[in-house]
């Protein structure tokens, strides 16, 4: 494999470049390597390019290798890679003259190309099914809070009331984004590179289609050339796993903040916070910070490989094949750690609604709603009646009152001091205007806090939610059904 070169690798290559990368490749991607030969070889076999004694047996050794493990194989950095570790022991089993076969019509380029799509196609499977359980968590306490009123917030001042339902189902659908973002990624991440060769192609016989298949692929990638050197999936999908965490981010803040002794609405479960080694009061909701922080990890693993693209030629290098998926894999994990974190802290926060109606009530966010009002029931324009509430709030706040404490009277001395007219309004008729719970009912129409609004946004989040779920179900059994239909050729042919 090394003719052309007249010396061994140099120590400093194996242990930082070739050592790293094997040991990788042979946890993350062995059962892949071993598919991806056991395919080509049978394609090879289908299109009269080797007799069909020599793919048995390679065949027969592959998957007696898929049965046993990646632990047979000793693996030498000194071969550079784990493909040619692989081939090297295929070889070791059947001889060079059978086993140099299984390299006809291909090259590392193409190989490495694939095995890095099925790698990424392996993780984001599982991290779809946990974003739609978050999902699903999310949807069921909006469902058990949709009448719960709390303080809405602009510029982190209260502004209108809404319900803890309402919010969620923000969230909720915030992540339905995301979870479409990253679904629509796959059709362009699950197309198969093999074929592609060192990037021109070649001229033996091959049916791309056919291997494409077996691998669960759902076409092969038209031009060769981009089939080997493009990495721009990776590019996509780490993108929207730092959109991801940066929707999760603003999620926790809020939460954060909802935990805080000033704001009390929120409780944490003592199994998932951490104590002080000093203060003995203390209770840190630490998911939450972990949450905030790490859609950090995310953006830098974007940052790494987009860097590592940018400026290189349209062509395959180490710098494509080898180091723009080096980050990718720490943004897997990172990402998998911050839905499991966020899954754990769904189930096990709690809401102290009491409070945070009573802070509703007072902190004038219900005053839009008496302006509002004052225009629906006097004639008033809206600014009008934006300056008489104004003024009503700045009496209040300079006389250290809240918004419970506003009367008839401060109503008319300011409509008189701006319409030249008194409303007449009872305490009474003030009160129900100024109540949170009838401000959030009152707001019926489309997308509202209205309780009957909030239940349309769940049955049609509830409904979208289904069909995502039904949709990776989808692409487990399209890989499964490729899997089974692999290993049943493989099968057929050493039964010949």
């Amino acid at each position: 494999m090394r003719e052309r070169l007249k010396s061994k690798p140099d120590a400093v290559l194996c242990t930082y470049l070739s050592q790293p990368s094997i040991e990788a490749d042979s946890k993350r991607n062995f059962y892949n390597m071993v598919d991806i030969n056991l395919s080509h070889v049978l394609m090879l076999l289908k299109q009269d390019i080797i007799e069909v004694q020599d793919a048995q047996k390679i065949l027969d050794t592959l998957l007696d290798l898929r049965s046993k493990g990646v632990s047979v194989i000793e693996l030498d950095p000194e071969k550079e890679d784990f493909y040619f570790n692989l081939e090297s022991y295929l070889i070791n089993k059947v001889g060079l003259s059978v086993g140099g076969k299984m390299h006809t019509a291909r090259s590392r380029n193409d190989i490495l190309s694939t095995i890095t799509r099925m790698a990424v196609r392996d993780a984001v499977v599982p991290l779809l099914e946990k974003l739609n359980v978050a999902r699903k968590c999310l949807l069921q306490l909006a469902d058990a809070n949709k009448d719960q009123v709390l303080t809405g917030y602009t510029h982190m001042q209260p502004a209108q009331p809404i319900s803890l339902g309402f919010y969620l189902l923000a969230i909720s659908q915030a992540l339905e984004r995301d979870f479409d973002r990253l679904e629509a990624a796959f059709s362009r991440l699950n197309v198969s590179a093999l074929g592609g060769g060192a990037f021109a192609g070649t001229s033996f016989p091959i049916d791309r289609e056919y291997v494409a298949g077996l691998l669960g692929f759902d076409a092969p990638i038209e031009n060769n050339m981009d089939a080997v050197v493009a990495r721009d999936y990776l590019l996509e999908y780490a993108a929207d796993f730092a959109t991801l965490g940066n929707t999760i981010s603003r999620f926790a803040t809020d939460l954060y903040y909802w935990a805080t002794d000033e704001f009390g609405y929120v409780v944490v479960d003592d199994s998932i916070a951490i104590c002080s080694s000093i203060m003995p009061q203390k209770k840190n909701p630490v998911t939450l910070e972990h949450l905030r922080a790490k859609g950090s990890h995310l953006e830098a693993a974007y940052v790494s490989i987009f860097t590592v693209l940018k400026g290189i030629a349209f062509g395959h290098c180490r710098d494509t094949g080898g180091e723009s998926h080096h980050l990718f894999w720490d943004a897997v994990n990172e990402m998998n750690t911050i839905l499991e974190l966020l899954i754990l802290t769904l189930n096990k926060v709690s809401f102290k609604m009491d409070k945070a109606k009573e802070r509703a009530d007072s902190n004038f966010s219900t005053v839009t709603e008496l302006a509002d009002a004052i225009v629906k029931e006097e004639g008033v324009s809206f600014r009008e009646a934006h300056e008489i509430v104004g003024h009503i709030v700045g009496v209040c706040v300079e006389s250290g009152l809240r918004a419970t404490d506003i009367n008839p009277k401060m109503l008319d001395d300011a409509s008189e001091q701006f319409i030249s007219r008194k409303l007449g309004w009872s305490q009474e008729h003030l009160n129900s205007v100024l109540d949170s719970r009838n401000s959030v009912n009152g707001k019926t129409d489309f997308g509202g806090p209205n309780i009957e609004e909030c239940l349309k946004m769940i049955r049609r989040q509830t409904d979208k939610l289904q069909k995502d779920c039904a949709r990776i179900n989808e692409i487990r059994q399209q890989l499964q059904v490729s899997q089974d239909r692999l290993l049943n050729e493989v099968t057929n042919v050493l039964k010949r």
